[in-house]
């Protein structure tokens, strides 16, 4: 059975530049040898094999924070003799690319002669990817974060939180009585209206959520009980101003706030949701 060495050098080459992935590969310096595809190996296609062969990334690349990582990496391939993988955000025309870069040792006869790699482009996956994460703790009516952002990145921002900490309550007088004379298109209008004025009206290190129905829950760091007062004033002067004869945009609002101590969400939640129903039931 004739092996590799019944093709010739085109031949090769030819298969070696027809690898799904862009295959490179590089000396013990850290410069490239070779690679089977320079058009995609920069983000615009404007690259020649004359700016890339016999350099390395540090002399390629623009970003030197980028550069350094790439040669670094390499560096760690060569003094480890063990592979490495990574994804790498590239920015292109129609947005950030991204890339996963697979490197291993090339070693011949007991000593590490090079590296060869390979570069994907995995840019639609990552994009999926992130397109489903934004779904999924994202409210698609209001465009406001739905209640998995708290399973999802809760525990992360109350982290970074700072006290006091505020969670203000909201829930709408009036979406009920919009549902039965009007339709749920106006229904949904209703809390369209309601998620935008909170979003166009959020404090800085703060995220609104709708929790589902007619619930919205905003969380404030660094807000004291007097600035969340004052945010659900200018709250319920803007809802006014946006109303209208069919949509009267009327939440009630109620909030707790924690100054020092542990944070313990829940507590805080039920705290909120308590004194948001007292003055829901109190302007009736």
């Amino acid at each position: 059975m004739q092996g590799i060495d019944a093709l010739g050098y085109e031949e090769v080459m030819t298969f070696l530049r027809s690898t799904p992935a862009n295959l490179f590969f590089k000396d013990t310096e850290c410069r490239y040898l070779f690679i089977s595809d320079v058009k995609t190996f920069f983000p615009y296609g404007e690259g020649q094999e004359e700016d890339v062969l016999g350099k390395t990334d540090l002399e390629i690349w623009s970003s030197e924070e980028q550069a350094r990582f790439y040669y670094e990496q390499d560096q760690k391939v060569l003094a480890t003799g063990e592979g490495t993988s990574f994804i790498t955000e590239v920015p292109r025309k129609d947005g950030t690319a991204y890339y996963q870069i697979k490197k291993n040792p090339v070693v011949l006869e007991g000593k590490i002669i090079g590296i060869v790699g390979l570069i994907g482009d995995i840019t639609e996956r990552v994009r999926l990817e992130k397109q489903a994460e934004n779904w999924a703790v994202h409210d698609d009516l209001t465009g406001l974060y739905n209640r998995n952002y708290l399973k999802v990145k809760g525990a992360e921002q109350l982290k970074g939180a700072i006290m006091p900490i505020t969670i203000i309550m909201g829930d709408c007088n009036y979406l009920k009585r919009v549902n039965d004379a009007y339709g749920h298109e106006y229904g949904d209008l209703l809390l369209k209206r309601v998620g935008r004025v909170i979003r166009e009206n959020l404090p800085p290190e703060s995220v609104a959520l709708r929790m589902g129905g007619d619930e919205f829950l905003i969380a404030c760091s660094h807000f004291s009980a007097e600035e969340a007062e004052q945010l659900i004033e200018r709250l319920h002067g803007e809802l006014a101003r946006q109303s209208d004869d069919r949509l009267k945009l009327d939440v009630a609002f109620g909030y707790h706030t924690v100054t020092e101590g542990p944070f313990d969400y829940t507590a805080v939640y039920h705290a909120a949701d308590r004194d948001m129903y007292r003055n829901k039931h109190k302007n009736r």
